[in-house]
């Protein structure tokens, strides 16, 4: 598990005032480098199963490595020609001159094959109470009561080698074809063999590891490096990673791979142009080859990481595609993903298709919360959520991915007509702020991408005038003094950009609070929330108008502030300057689950953080922590603001749900593609779908739980003003 650095912490959601800017290193001088870790040997005094299939996977991941361009490849492996024994010293020596030798724009690509298992956390950062760990053929067996594998690769030492190279500026790609799952399985067949040890063979009490689940080595909310990473992983923790022989009946061990290693190089060979999305979504195809020696498909691998959109050993720089598998007539995304009925998409046969593939198009029929039935349709097929286009027959059987081409919009912004703060009559037909914001009204309905409407009754925005500035928000005042987002004329922020990024901000928390509260006792939300709050104190801050740093101020407020306590979300507390709130899930409930966490700010900016909880052990940290900054030097950021927090089941054999570069509105992120562009539409028509939340006679749930939070941030006039 990955600890929160320093700055992580002091990464508030107002990144514009208090982010720091990355040096861009030059494109021409990045290297690739690549380390290739092959565990297959041990002691025979420990009882552990050699392994067949690591030295092949190494060798099969060098050849094709080199085929694409890399050179500078290490290796310590067991079995192979001039590799160095993968000792556990010798691979955190050979992480750390990956760290020292890499700088900005740098690709590190890892791989780790061998032996996994588990062990009492020893520092009791995991969810599930528990270490995951890889074995290097050096290890030895724990001793009485000291319930710690000597030698063993923890996934701390993992995380932490990893943090370390991206702190350097490089990316990432981290690949771990080993086992830390507890599942038993047995093998399938003389020609498959798992990659788990038991962790009572070396000397771990069972009662100590008891069911406990895998948590990935970056198990946090990603830790804010200048580098990125994506890390995949062979298995899920219900499973087991399992190495076969692809030649069965032939002598000796040339034909025994790591499954997954086996099936992610065949498609990195052939990889030119694609996404890392692309590439875990082709192979977790190929792992349901029922072709394979035991038959059916045996494991789900999983990923993780902010470099899943960016092109496979292109940097971060080239986008991807963003797909969804397609089984019959049914997509495995909906609601949850903002496809509503009438969305359009492209369908190909497979997650590899190039960018300009030809495809057939579908329409979503019938949208449920996270999966939708499609109709063929033409190409030139205009989406309309009532209106749907006819269909055009049957979808062919070879259709097994979905690429979003177009959905319907129907959802419009609606503002207050503005009045004056102080009279509370409607600003006059000549003042120059409400004339400009009546043009970008009519300008932009006119473009028909973003509706809106001056509405006096039910409008979501309040629209107020002091001054000649114009104020947005919820609630665009306390008392007299305005809050929110602001306008003037001859500002240099367009009015128009600011209209649509209320719109997008708008749009998304109007579909999840219709899905909001639907849980019930007969269906409660599986994951538990706890936010806690460390106030500042009021003798600590920079007096309103006094010139201010607010990195150092909120360093030095936060340095003496009260004690972390419990916060109520449900009482709309108040908050300002400085505060820090925190927030953890717990499962609550056997199980895993994604937990997404998006947060509107009195800007009208979206954020999101995702976590996967697995099991009831321990909390995890939901996204970086929120240091309020409601006086900032790009102007006041007091108001309302609006939190969410989704939580869904995962899924068998099919990708997470993270919403992690969807649905922001105020943030560059080169690696997004066009799902950023439409996070407009992010949940379109949730509120739409059947309740069937504690349902009886066979119905089944939705497996979506939303809740709505809200606080208001305090200028820091005011808050001073009320303590005098």
């Amino acid at each position: 598990m990955l600890c929160l650095g320093s700055d992580q912490y002091w990464a508030p959601l107002r990144v514009a005032v208090l982010g720091l800017a990355l040096m861009a290193g030059s494109a021409a001088m990045a290297e690739t480098r690549a380390l290739l870790i092959g565990a297959a040997l041990y002691d025979p005094a420990l009882g552990i199963q050699n392994l067949k299939g690591p030295p092949n996977d190494v060798r099969l991941l060098r050849d094709t490595l080199a085929a694409r361009g890399v050179n500078e490849v290490r290796i310590l492996a067991d079995g192979v020609e001039g590799a160095a024994r993968p000792t556990h010293a010798a691979i955190l020596s050979a992480l750390a001159d990956l760290a020292r030798e890499s700088t900005t724009g740098d690709l590190v690509f890892i791989s780790m094959s061998g032996h996994g298992t588990r062990q009492p956390d020893q520092n009791s950062d995991e969810t599930d109470g528990l270490d995951e760990v890889f074995l290097p053929s050096d290890i030895g067996r724990a001793k009485d009561g000291a319930q710690t594998i000597p030698n063993a690769l923890v996934d701390d030492e993992i995380g932490a080698a990893v943090l370390a190279i991206r702190e350097k500026g490089a990316d990432v790609v981290l690949v771990m074809d080993s086992c830390h799952s507890g599942s038993g399985l047995r093998d399938a067949s003389p020609d498959q063999v798992s990659r788990l040890v038991d962790p009572a063979v070396l000397g771990i009490r069972a009662d100590a590891v008891g069911s406990g689940r895998q948590v990935s080595v970056l198990e946090t909310a990603e830790v804010q490096a200048p580098g990125q990473v994506v890390a995949f992983f062979a298995a899920r923790s219900d499973e087991v990673a399992r190495e076969v022989n692809l030649t069965p009946g032939v002598p000796g061990d040339a034909g025994w791979y790591g499954l997954f290693t086996a099936r992610l190089t065949a498609r990195l060979a052939d990889s030119d142009g694609l996404s890392y999305r692309q590439l875990f979504q082709s192979v977790m195809s190929d792992m349901n080859d029922t072709a394979l020696p035991g038959g059916g498909p045996l494991q789900t691998p999983s990923w993780e990481g902010g470099l899943i959109d960016a092109a496979v050993l292109g940097g971060r720089g080239t986008v991807g595609l963003r797909q969804f598998a397609v089984r019959g007539d049914e997509i495995a995304a909906g609601l949850v993903q903002g496809f509503g009925k009438g969305t359009v998409f492209g369908l190909v046969a497979d997650a590899a298709a190039p960018a300009d593939a030809p495809m057939t198009y579908a329409q979503i029929v019938d949208a449920q919360a996270s999966r939708a039935y499609l109709l063929p349709v033409t190409i030139d097929c205009v989406p309309k959520a009532e209106d749907l286009c006819p269909s055009t027959g049957a979808l062919p059987v070879t259709a097994h991915f979905a690429r979003l081409v177009a959905r319907p919009v129907d959802v419009a912004l609606h503002l207050a007509p503005p009045r004056d703060i102080a009279t509370g009559e409607p600003l006059p037909a000549d003042d120059p702020a409400g004339q400009a914001l009546a043009a970008v009204v009519a300008a932009l309905n006119a473009s028909g991408q973003v509706p809106v409407q001056m509405n006096p009754d039910g409008a979501s925005v309040q629209v107020l005038a002091d001054h000649g500035r114009l104020w947005f928000g919820r609630r665009a005042a306390i008392g007299m003094t305005p809050v929110g987002l602001s306008w003037a004329p001859g500002d240099k922020t367009d009015l128009a950009a600011l209209v649509t990024r209320m719109a997008a901000a708008e749009r998304l928390a109007a579909l999840l609070m219709a899905a909001a509260g639907e849980g019930s006792l007969l269906d409660p939300s599986p994951v538990a929330l706890d936010a806690e709050l460390k106030s500042s104190r009021l003798a600590d801050l920079d007096r309103p108008g006094q010139a201010s740093n607010p990195v150092r101020e909120c360093r030095r407020a936060q340095t003496a502030a009260q004690p972390e306590r419990a916060f109520d979300l449900a009482s709309d507390p108040e908050l300002k300057q400085c505060d820090a709130l925190t927030f953890a899930v717990q499962g609550e409930v056997q199980g895993q689950r994604d937990v997404n966490r998006v947060h509107i700010d009195s800007q009208y900016c979206v954020h999101a953080a995702h976590v996967r909880v697995e099991d009831t052990a321990r909390p995890v940290a939901l996204g970086v922590p929120m240091v309020i900054c409601s006086d900032c030097p790009d102007g006041a950021a007091a108001g309302d603001e609006r939190l969410f927090v989704i939580v869904t089941e995962a899924e068998p054999n099919s990708d997470q749900l993270n919403l992690e570069g969807l649905v922001e509105n105020c943030e560059a992120a080169p690696t997004r593609g066009a799902a950023s562009r439409t996070a407009m539409d992010f949940l379109t028509k949730m509120g739409t779908r059947p309740n069937t939340r504690g349902a009886f006679g066979g119905l089944s749930l939705s497996g979506v739980w939303v809740s709505a939070y809200f606080w208001q941030v305090l200028p820091k006039s005011l808050a001073f003003a009320r303590a005098e």
